[in-house]
């Protein structure tokens, strides 16, 4: 028959709860485990056994003795644990003299520690691998800092000469920023000048074209010499004509007088004609009156109901027109008696300018021109001027 094994992790499981201090799986995990007895046994021959006995024997015993009653070898260890630490100092001299105890109570302290080795950090770990480095490590880390001190000085040192630098730079650069503002205000000023210059060059070019085309038509009028010569002699011969023809003065005063009279006859003819064509019968005639100095009204004609007074002019202007209007209110004004009813200021002449009709219209003059009437005697009377 094969024989029940004295010990197994079942049976221990079943026999002490997990929550046991020295026997539980907690501890020694669910694998077979004769380290403690093993010492325990060599403890008890050592010290209480004074008599020989075979230690397979005694092996064997002390097996069946854990397989039948092994609460009675619990309490016995657990006993000798509370005493007087001799045991666990056996103990302890045991596992120190044993490679294998000492293996096996490695391997058993590992698994108790596995778990808080897992949730260690990361950051625990790399702080336990600064801790280990060497000292040659640090050495040379010390000389390596030493060194890019020396850097770091020699990096300073450069730095500081190039703020120096740049400070030196940037002064240069404003004062170049300064010289370019004042250039190029210059520049905006010698724009302006520019297109003034410009302009000004405009208009002389303007000029010069203006000038060019007057001088094309000054060259288009010249004529050639022979053209001139021939113009010149025309002239001198027409002259000469004018000369042949030209009155004496007395032959040009008496034409003139002459031509006075007839004009002065020819007015007071048609005055008369015209005003007795509208039903006012009258003769016109000469009258001198005194303003100051004599003078001579050339056309005098009272019908009762109006009467004209007025002059005969070859040519007749606005002056004209306001000294013949003029004259006729001051011969109202000085001799009444000569004045009936409704004063006409006259004028007969050759030839009327455009200005002289309007004054007429203006202050109510009757002007006829080369028996025809320029303002009719109607319109004065309408006007309200005149008398």
């Amino acid at each position: 028959m094969q024989q029940a094994p004295l010990y197994s992790p079942g049976n221990l499981t079943k026999t002490y709860p997990s929550s046991t201090i020295i026997l539980s799986n907690a501890t020694y995990g669910a694998r077979p485990n004769y380290e403690w007895l093993s010492i325990f046994i060599k403890f008890f021959i050592s010290k209480f056994f004074l008599f020989t006995v075979d230690v397979e024997t005694l092996k064997r015993v002390l097996k069946d003795v854990v397989t039948s009653d092994p609460a009675f070898v619990r309490d016995i260890v657990l006993e000798a644990i509370r005493g007087d630490g001799r045991v666990i100092e056996a103990i302890i001299d045991l596992i120190a003299r044993s490679p294998e105890a000492r293996l096996r109570l490695a391997e058993t302290v590992a698994g108790v520690i596995t778990i808080p080795l897992n949730v260690t950090t990361k950051q625990d770990l790399e702080k336990l691998r600064e801790e280990m480095a060497t000292k040659e490590d640090i050495k040379r880390l010390e000389e390596r800092i030493m060194g890019l001190e020396g850097e770091v000085r020699g990096l300073k040192d450069r730095v500081a000469s190039l703020e120096v630098r740049v400070t030196n730079i940037e002064n240069r650069m404003t004062n170049i920023e300064s010289r370019m503002t004042n250039i190029e205000n210059r520049m905006a000023d010698i724009e302006k000048r520019v297109t003034s210059m410009e302009n000004r060059m405009t208009n002389i070019e303007n000029r010069m074209i203006n000038i060019e085309n007057r001088v094309t038509n000054i060259e288009n009028r010249m004529i050639t010499r022979e053209e001139f010569d021939k113009t010149i002699s025309d002239i001198r011969s027409q002259i000469k004509d004018i000369k042949d023809r030209m009155l004496t003065r007395e032959e040009f005063e008496r034409r003139f007088e002459w031509l006075a009279l007839n004009i002065e006859e020819s007015a007071r003819d048609w005055v008369t004609h015209l005003l007795r064509q509208r039903g006012y019968n009258c003769t016109a005639e000469r009258l001198y009156v005194d303003l100051d100095g004599v003078h001579e009204i050339d056309i005098y004609c009272n019908a009762g109901t109006i009467t004209v007074v007025g002059e005969a002019k070859v040519r007749v202007g606005s002056e004209v027109v306001k000294d013949v209007y003029y004259r006729a209110q001051e011969v109202r004004r000085r001799y009444p008696d000569k004045v009936s009813g409704r004063l006409v200021p006259a004028i007969y002449t050759m030839a009327a300018d455009p200005s002289a009709v309007d004054k007429a219209r203006e202050l109510g003059v009757w002007i006829v021109e080369n028996n025809k009437e320029k303002v009719a005697l109607e319109e004065v009377l309408r006007t309200g001027q005149g008398g």
